[in-house]
């Protein structure tokens, strides 16, 4: 057992945000090689305790005005890019249909989460860690799967347009943080060359640089490494559909150009493209929920807690895998074998794809 202690940390509460983001940072520098079986206070003393052996916690950390810098504490768990532990995460929700696009900032993200909403169409959640972009959106509302996918961290941000009154009472038990215009409107604006709902854009770098209640990224449970492993079979191509979406890759020697429903992604800014190291299509089970649009859509929760297949993309190669988050609270492991299947280092894109997909849905060549 292992303890960060003294007159500064001696008053800190289990609530307060100083604590979560240390606690998230200590988490972080570990989480890549062990778990933690607890991270807690007791008396004012900040314990670290490890399953099978004994550690000594080394944090290098600023305390002041009532706030915690901690130092660098290495690559982010979320894409392995460096600039990203210690660091907070945000979650970004970009609408995807036609109307939405192009994106601003979509490219900059660590991880990308592409999930089902009403009528079969799409939305994006994306991660932000390692970078925050002047702008970012169209932003769009929440959906209940979001919130399934942050109760993996602490206490991560989350930019979004809003939500109806039954799903934002979910939002506001949830252990996200709301920055929405409700509570952050300087940061929002309207894109006046489109049309609502299509074009309300997030200044995500002012608002992150006044941001103090948001908390450190934690471990997901994803490994990295620049080297692909043995074992997979040769893929210049995939494609991911759904009921009214679709999202396709041809491997371009150097990552995946991404394709939204067979136009090549480009920044709204500077139209580079959206090309993710790693992909990985995530076969997940879809729930009924109470909740839905204001025309009579149905939203579906899309559960990434669970296990299943998967299929991941990484080097001109792919891998059958297997998934396994088995709580709410932690992050998601890929295995084949058994063993850890390592993304390359750089962005992620996560296609969660319904079980009951119809025949033909996922297509690799």
């Amino acid at each position: 057992m292992a303890a960060v202690s003294g007159s500064r940390f001696s008053g800190l509460l289990a609530s307060s945000p100083t604590y979560l983001r240390l606690r998230s940072a200590i988490r972080t520098i570990f989480g890549h090689s062990c778990r933690f079986a607890k991270v807690h206070l007791e008396r004012g003393v900040l314990v670290v305790s490890r399953r099978r052996m004994f550690v000594a916690v080394v944090l290098a950390a600023i305390l002041g005005s009532g706030s915690l810098v901690a130092a660098d504490a290495g690559p982010s768990p979320l894409s392995g890019l460096p600039g990203g532990g210690g660091q907070p995460v945000v979650m970004v929700k970009f609408g995807n249909s036609r109307p939405d696009r192009p994106h601003y900032g979509l490219n900059q993200a660590d991880l990308i989460y592409v999930e089902e909403v009403e009528w079969g169409l799409t939305r994006i959640a994306a991660m932000f860690n390692t970078k925050f972009p002047s702008v970012v959106g169209p932003t769009r509302s929440a959906r209940i799967s979001d919130l399934e996918i942050l109760e993996q961290f602490e206490k991560p941000g989350l930019v979004y347009s809003g939500a109806n009154d039954v799903l934002l009472k979910a939002v506001r038990k949830s252990n996200a943080v709301s920055l929405s215009p409700s509570e952050r409107s300087a940061f929002y604006y309207r894109n006046l060359s489109k049309q609502a709902p299509h074009n309300q854009l997030a200044r995500l770098s002012a608002m992150m640089a006044k941001e103090t209640q948001v908390a450190a990224v934690s471990d997901v449970g994803f490994t990295f490494d620049r080297t692909a492993p043995a074992g997979g079979k040769r893929a210049k191509s995939f494609r991911a559909a759904w009921p009214s979406a679709r999202v396709s890759g041809v491997w371009d020697g150097s990552g995946w150009v991404i394709a939204m429903d067979g136009t090549v992604h480009r920044d709204a800014q500077n139209r580079s493209l959206l090309t993710p190291k790693t992909v990985v299509i995530q076969i997940v089970e879809q729930k009924e929920t109470k909740y839905g649009d204001r025309f009579g859509g149905k939203t579906p929760l899309v559960k990434t807690v669970g296990s299943g297949s998967a299929i991941v993309l990484r080097n001109g190669n792919s891998y059958e895998a297997q998934w396994s988050r088995p709580t709410k609270e932690s992050g998601t492991t890929f295995t084949v074998g058994g063993a850890p299947l390592p993304f390359d280092v750089g962005q992620v894109m996560i296609l969660l794809v319904n079980s009951k997909a119809k025949k033909g849905s996922v297509v690799v060549e």
